[in-house]
């Protein structure tokens, strides 16, 4: 078995002397924080992955990213811009989060 550390979350992990590559769920580490453990994903329809499936009609793609807090006062007449952000610090309205699947290829980092 061969001991290595995670990139992203730096959780060990114990694969086989055979295995070339992995793929990690940073997910599965209980004490990385959210940012760490999830990733932010555009949203630009309907979707269909290893979380689930959801979506957006066409409609509401077109106006993602146009809410602004600040619309209609002051500040968002001079082009100021204020909106709910996710913890890695992208548009909550345009994107969605979902876990973190980190791909280690083991052969090439010299890992075994």
């Amino acid at each position: 078995m061969t001991i290595f550390e995670c990139p992203n979350c730096n959780k060990r992990i114990t694969v086989g002397f055979d295995c070339n590559d992995y793929v990690h769920n940073c997910l599965e580490t209980v004490d990385a924080p959210k940012s760490v453990t999830e990733e932010d994903i555009v949203v630009t329809g309907d979707w269909k992955d290893y979380t689930g499936s959801g979506g957006v009609s066409p409609q509401m793609v077109l106006m993602q990213g146009a809410h602004n807090e600040l619309q209609g006062t002051r500040a968002g007449i001079e082009r100021y811009d204020k909106e709910d952000v996710t913890r890695r610090g992208k548009r909550k309205s345009s994107h969605r989060q979902r876990a973190h699947l980190e791909f280690i290829n083991i052969k090439s980092e010299g890992l075994s």
